[in-house]
Protein backbone atom coordinates (compact mmCIF):
# COMPACT_ATOMS: atom_id res chain seq x y z
CA UNK A 1 0.00 0.00 0.00
CA UNK A 2 1.13 3.49 -0.75
CA UNK A 3 2.45 5.01 2.45
CA UNK A 4 2.88 9.08 2.93
CA UNK A 5 5.62 9.86 0.49
CA UNK A 6 3.80 7.62 -2.37
CA UNK A 7 0.82 9.60 -1.35
CA UNK A 8 2.45 13.38 -1.08
CA UNK A 9 4.20 12.61 -4.23
CA UNK A 10 0.72 12.03 -6.21
CA UNK A 11 -0.83 14.72 -4.30
CA UNK A 12 1.59 17.49 -5.88
CA UNK A 13 1.74 15.98 -9.54
CA UNK A 14 -2.05 16.26 -9.36
CA UNK A 15 -1.86 19.85 -7.98
CA UNK A 16 0.35 20.95 -11.01
CA UNK A 17 -1.74 19.27 -13.49
CA UNK A 18 -5.28 19.57 -12.81
CA UNK A 19 -5.36 22.77 -10.49
CA UNK A 20 -7.75 25.99 -12.16
CA UNK A 21 -9.35 22.96 -14.81
CA UNK A 22 -12.72 21.98 -14.51
CA UNK A 23 -14.68 18.18 -14.74
CA UNK A 24 -17.24 17.71 -17.22
CA UNK A 25 -18.18 14.72 -16.59
CA UNK A 26 -17.46 11.35 -15.26
CA UNK A 27 -18.06 7.82 -16.32
CA UNK A 28 -18.02 5.16 -13.92
CA UNK A 29 -16.68 1.81 -15.33
CA UNK A 30 -16.61 -0.61 -12.03
CA UNK A 31 -18.89 0.35 -8.52
CA UNK A 32 -16.87 -0.72 -6.28
CA UNK A 33 -14.67 2.71 -5.49
CA UNK A 34 -17.63 4.60 -4.78
CA UNK A 35 -17.72 3.56 -1.07
CA UNK A 36 -21.05 5.72 -0.57
CA UNK A 37 -22.84 3.60 -3.25
CA UNK A 38 -25.13 5.80 -4.68
CA UNK A 39 -23.45 6.24 -8.34
CA UNK A 40 -25.54 8.79 -10.22
CA UNK A 41 -25.24 10.89 -6.79
CA UNK A 42 -21.52 10.73 -7.30
CA UNK A 43 -21.58 11.81 -10.98
CA UNK A 44 -23.98 14.49 -10.06
CA UNK A 45 -21.93 15.96 -7.00
CA UNK A 46 -18.94 16.08 -9.07
CA UNK A 47 -20.40 17.63 -12.79
CA UNK A 48 -19.21 21.00 -13.46
CA UNK A 49 -16.90 21.37 -10.51
CA UNK A 50 -13.56 23.21 -10.31
CA UNK A 51 -10.31 21.95 -9.28
CA UNK A 52 -8.75 24.98 -6.18
CA UNK A 53 -6.10 22.43 -4.64
CA UNK A 54 -5.28 18.86 -4.04
CA UNK A 55 -4.03 18.34 -0.35
CA UNK A 56 -2.83 15.46 1.83
CA UNK A 57 -4.60 13.68 5.43
CA UNK A 58 -2.45 10.93 6.39
CA UNK A 59 -2.45 8.45 3.00
CA UNK A 60 -6.02 9.77 1.69
CA UNK A 61 -5.63 12.39 -1.24
CA UNK A 62 -8.42 15.67 -0.38
CA UNK A 63 -9.32 17.04 -4.54
CA UNK A 64 -10.67 20.60 -2.52
CA UNK A 65 -13.90 21.99 -5.15
CA UNK A 66 -15.42 25.02 -5.81
CA UNK A 67 -18.34 25.30 -5.46
CA UNK A 68 -16.95 23.76 -1.45
CA UNK A 69 -17.13 19.97 -1.94
CA UNK A 70 -14.37 17.62 -1.22
CA UNK A 71 -13.55 14.36 -3.90
CA UNK A 72 -11.48 12.14 -0.49
CA UNK A 73 -9.37 8.67 -2.35
CA UNK A 74 -7.71 6.14 -1.23
CA UNK A 75 -4.91 4.39 -3.39
CA UNK A 76 -5.36 1.11 -0.96
CA UNK A 77 -3.12 -1.59 -2.17
CA UNK A 78 -3.15 -0.75 -6.24
CA UNK A 79 -4.81 2.48 -7.06
CA UNK A 80 -3.61 5.58 -9.15
CA UNK A 81 -4.16 8.49 -10.73
CA UNK A 82 -3.52 9.66 -14.39
CA UNK A 83 -3.95 12.64 -16.38
CA UNK A 84 -4.12 11.97 -19.97
CA UNK A 85 -5.21 13.35 -23.31
CA UNK A 86 -8.24 11.91 -24.69
CA UNK A 87 -8.57 7.93 -24.99
CA UNK A 88 -10.90 6.01 -27.48
CA UNK A 89 -11.79 3.43 -24.17
CA UNK A 90 -10.73 2.63 -21.26
CA UNK A 91 -8.08 0.04 -20.74
CA UNK A 92 -8.70 -2.88 -18.59
CA UNK A 93 -7.81 -1.48 -14.90
CA UNK A 94 -9.45 2.02 -15.50
CA UNK A 95 -12.56 2.22 -12.95
CA UNK A 96 -13.63 5.73 -13.15
CA UNK A 97 -13.05 8.58 -15.68
CA UNK A 98 -13.18 12.40 -14.70
CA UNK A 99 -13.37 14.47 -17.98
CA UNK A 100 -11.93 17.55 -17.64
CA UNK A 101 -12.82 20.77 -19.59
CA UNK A 102 -9.19 21.66 -21.14
CA UNK A 103 -10.24 18.23 -23.20
CA UNK A 104 -8.04 15.64 -20.85
CA UNK A 105 -8.99 12.67 -18.81
CA UNK A 106 -8.03 12.16 -14.89
CA UNK A 107 -8.19 8.48 -14.58
CA UNK A 108 -8.49 6.35 -11.69
CA UNK A 109 -7.09 3.11 -12.22
CA UNK A 110 -7.16 0.20 -9.63
CA UNK A 111 -5.86 -3.45 -10.72
CA UNK A 112 -7.50 -4.76 -7.43
CA UNK A 113 -9.76 -2.30 -6.99
CA UNK A 114 -9.65 -2.03 -3.56
CA UNK A 115 -9.05 1.63 -4.15
CA UNK A 116 -11.90 4.02 -2.95
CA UNK A 117 -13.31 7.34 -3.57
CA UNK A 118 -15.97 9.47 -1.63
CA UNK A 119 -17.83 13.06 -2.16
CA UNK A 120 -18.63 15.76 0.84
CA UNK A 121 -20.07 18.58 1.23
CA UNK A 122 -18.00 19.08 4.68
CA UNK A 123 -14.40 17.38 5.78
CA UNK A 124 -15.73 17.15 8.70
CA UNK A 125 -18.44 14.84 7.37
CA UNK A 126 -16.04 11.87 6.40
CA UNK A 127 -15.64 9.45 9.46
CA UNK A 128 -12.45 7.99 8.11
CA UNK A 129 -10.50 11.48 8.11
CA UNK A 130 -12.48 11.97 11.81
CA UNK A 131 -10.51 9.34 13.19
CA UNK A 132 -7.09 10.05 12.51
CA UNK A 133 -4.01 10.29 14.17
CA UNK A 134 -1.37 13.10 14.29
CA UNK A 135 0.85 13.92 10.81
CA UNK A 136 4.19 12.78 11.41
CA UNK A 137 6.24 15.84 9.86
CA UNK A 138 4.14 18.27 12.18
CA UNK A 139 5.58 20.46 14.75
CA UNK A 140 3.09 18.81 17.12
CA UNK A 141 5.24 15.62 16.83
CA UNK A 142 7.64 15.73 20.02
CA UNK A 143 9.04 13.03 22.99
CA UNK A 144 5.90 13.60 25.09
CA UNK A 145 3.40 12.93 22.48
CA UNK A 146 4.33 9.48 22.61
CA UNK A 147 4.93 9.28 26.09
CA UNK A 148 2.24 10.26 27.24
CA UNK A 149 -0.11 7.90 25.10
CA UNK A 150 2.79 5.03 25.14
CA UNK A 151 4.04 4.96 29.32
CA UNK A 152 2.10 1.67 29.98
CA UNK A 153 1.97 0.48 26.69
CA UNK A 154 2.94 -3.28 26.21
CA UNK A 155 1.99 -2.95 22.45
CA UNK A 156 5.40 -3.21 20.43
CA UNK A 157 7.10 -0.08 19.03
CA UNK A 158 6.23 -1.41 15.03
CA UNK A 159 2.95 -1.56 15.93
CA UNK A 160 2.39 1.46 17.41
CA UNK A 161 3.96 3.24 14.57
CA UNK A 162 1.63 1.74 12.17
CA UNK A 163 -1.40 2.71 14.09
CA UNK A 164 -3.23 5.30 11.98
CA UNK A 165 -4.81 6.79 15.17
CA UNK A 166 -1.61 7.23 16.95
CA UNK A 167 0.59 8.43 13.96
CA UNK A 168 -0.23 8.55 10.49
CA UNK A 169 1.29 7.71 6.97
CA UNK A 170 3.37 4.93 8.12
CA UNK A 171 3.73 1.09 7.00
CA UNK A 172 6.09 -1.61 6.84
CA UNK A 173 8.82 -0.12 4.22
CA UNK A 174 9.28 3.33 6.30
CA UNK A 175 8.47 1.84 9.97
CA UNK A 176 11.07 -0.70 9.49
CA UNK A 177 13.70 1.76 8.00
CA UNK A 178 13.20 4.26 10.78
CA UNK A 179 13.82 1.67 13.21
CA UNK A 180 16.65 0.66 11.84
CA UNK A 181 18.21 3.74 11.90
CA UNK A 182 17.21 4.15 15.54
CA UNK A 183 18.75 1.19 16.31
CA UNK A 184 15.59 0.15 18.10
CA UNK A 185 14.22 -3.40 17.91
CA UNK A 186 10.58 -3.54 16.66
CA UNK A 187 9.47 -5.99 19.54
CA UNK A 188 10.25 -3.70 22.07
CA UNK A 189 7.69 -2.30 24.06
CA UNK A 190 6.87 1.02 23.42
CA UNK A 191 6.46 1.75 27.64
CA UNK A 192 9.95 0.90 27.85
CA UNK A 193 11.28 3.18 25.63
CA UNK A 194 13.20 6.10 27.14
CA UNK A 195 12.57 9.99 25.61
CA UNK A 196 15.79 9.54 23.77
CA UNK A 197 14.79 6.91 22.12
CA UNK A 198 11.51 8.36 20.91
CA UNK A 199 13.86 11.73 20.46
CA UNK A 200 15.60 9.19 17.61
CA UNK A 201 12.33 7.93 16.15
CA UNK A 202 10.96 11.08 15.44
CA UNK A 203 14.64 12.19 14.21
CA UNK A 204 14.30 9.14 12.16
CA UNK A 205 10.96 9.30 10.92
CA UNK A 206 10.82 12.92 9.83
CA UNK A 207 14.17 12.95 7.94
CA UNK A 208 13.42 9.41 6.42
CA UNK A 209 10.08 10.80 5.33
CA UNK A 210 11.45 13.92 3.52
CA UNK A 211 14.29 11.50 1.28
CA UNK A 212 11.49 9.57 0.45
CA UNK A 213 9.13 12.89 -0.84
CA UNK A 214 12.44 14.27 -2.31
CA UNK A 215 13.04 11.07 -4.33
CA UNK A 216 9.33 10.79 -5.74
CA UNK A 217 8.60 7.47 -2.80
CA UNK A 218 9.04 3.95 -2.84
CA UNK A 219 8.27 1.47 -5.95
CA UNK A 220 8.47 -1.69 -4.48
CA UNK A 221 5.97 -3.16 -6.98
CA UNK A 222 2.45 -0.97 -8.15
CA UNK A 223 3.51 2.21 -6.82
CA UNK A 224 2.94 4.65 -9.98
CA UNK A 225 3.38 8.17 -10.19
CA UNK A 226 1.18 10.29 -11.99
CA UNK A 227 3.34 10.40 -15.43
CA UNK A 228 3.41 6.79 -14.67
CA UNK A 229 7.18 6.77 -13.61
CA UNK A 230 8.41 5.13 -10.55
CA UNK A 231 9.61 6.46 -7.28
CA UNK A 232 13.57 5.98 -6.26
CA UNK A 233 13.56 5.42 -2.72
CA UNK A 234 13.54 1.69 -3.14
CA UNK A 235 17.72 2.62 -4.03
CA UNK A 236 17.72 4.03 -0.40
CA UNK A 237 16.05 1.38 1.51
CA UNK A 238 18.84 -0.44 4.42
CA UNK A 239 17.24 -3.25 5.69
CA UNK A 240 13.17 -3.93 3.83
CA UNK A 241 12.97 -6.44 1.59
CA UNK A 242 16.95 -7.56 2.15
CA UNK A 243 16.42 -10.71 4.15
CA UNK A 244 19.17 -12.66 4.94
CA UNK A 245 21.59 -9.83 2.92
CA UNK A 246 24.29 -8.04 5.02
CA UNK A 247 23.24 -5.39 7.23
CA UNK A 248 24.69 -2.10 5.67
CA UNK A 249 26.16 -1.24 9.18
CA UNK A 250 27.38 -4.63 11.01
CA UNK A 251 27.57 -6.99 7.71
CA UNK A 252 25.25 -9.50 10.06
CA UNK A 253 22.39 -11.01 7.98
CA UNK A 254 19.08 -8.66 8.27
CA UNK A 255 16.41 -10.70 9.69
CA UNK A 256 12.46 -10.65 8.71
CA UNK A 257 9.78 -11.84 11.21
CA UNK A 258 5.95 -10.95 10.83
CA UNK A 259 4.21 -8.83 13.09
CA UNK A 260 0.54 -8.41 12.36
CA UNK A 261 0.44 -10.59 9.69
CA UNK A 262 2.97 -8.07 8.35
CA UNK A 263 6.44 -8.33 7.25
CA UNK A 264 9.01 -6.79 9.73
CA UNK A 265 12.84 -6.41 8.86
CA UNK A 266 15.23 -5.91 11.08
CA UNK A 267 19.47 -6.21 12.18
CA UNK A 268 19.68 -8.31 15.18
CA UNK A 269 22.75 -6.65 15.81
CA UNK A 270 22.20 -2.73 15.63
CA UNK A 271 18.81 -3.66 16.64
CA UNK A 272 19.67 -5.60 20.00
Amino acid sequence: MPELPEVETVVRELREEICGDAILSVEIFRKNPIVQGDLDAFQEKLCNMTFLDVTRRAKFLIFHLQPERYLIAHLRMTGKFIVSDPLAEPSKYNRVWFHLKSGRLMIFDDIRCFGTLEVYDKLADSKSLLKLGIEPLSAELNPNFFIKRMSSSKREIKTVLLDQKIVVGLGNIYASEILFRSRIHPQRAAGKLLKKEWTKIIKYTQSILEEAIKNNGTTISDFRRVDDKTGKFQQFLQVYGKNKQACPKCDVPIQRIVQQQRSTFFCPECQK
